[in-house]
């Protein structure tokens, strides 16, 4: 089994007195790239910010040797290869496709993917489940700051299509 490079251990994160955080367990090995999926402001930044060492922990352990956040969505491809050319063996990447055109995301996805097969580890914060097919195995579903889902992309997917239309439509409905 590969070292763990990412961990954290009932991770919480209070701001004054609203919980942003809250019992975030994680790891993350060498040669995994891990998925943080989730709706906007349900805590993706966050968790990569403390992970980079940006924000401090209210309470718990967290662990990412060497972490380098890129969050640039103008840049990030190019952040990233600067990221790359010194050799962190975490890449912490925030909404990288966010309004590339395919070519731009593809060579964003190559180079987090070569990063993994080299033994590094990355986690991919983004909104959208297809952004990480063929990118993540696993992930973590994050809303309102907590863990409604970790497992694998595979899983989360295969479940997501057993919902039948009523549920679908519901939830359009709510998030409408």
């Amino acid at each position: 089994m590969q070292a763990a490079l990412v961990t954290s251990t009932g991770l919480d994160l209070h701001f004054g007195r609203r919980t942003v955080l809250s019992g975030i367990d994680l790891v993350v090995r060498a040669g995994e790239v891990h998925g943080v999926l989730g709706p906007r402001g349900c805590g993706k930044s966050v968790l990569l910010g403390v992970l980079a060492g940006d924000l401090a922990p209210t309470s718990g352990s967290v662990s990412a040797n060497g972490a380098v956040l890129i969050a640039d969505e103008t840049g990030a491809s190019l952040a990233l290869a600067r990221a790359l050319a010194g050799s962190p063996l975490v890449l912490l990447v925030d909404e990288p496709s966010d309004g590339f055109d395919a070519a731009t995301r593809a060579a964003v996805r190559e180079l987090v993917l070569r990063h993994a097969r080299r033994g590094g580890a990355a986690l991919w914060a983004t909104r959208r489940l297809d952004a990480l097919h063929g990118v993540a195995r696993t992930l973590t579903l994050l809303a309102g700051g907590r863990v409604r889902y970790a497992g694998s992309v595979e899983a989360l997917v295969m479940r997501s299509m057993a919902e039948s239309a009523e549920d679908v439509a519901d939830r359009l409905e709510r998030a409408a």
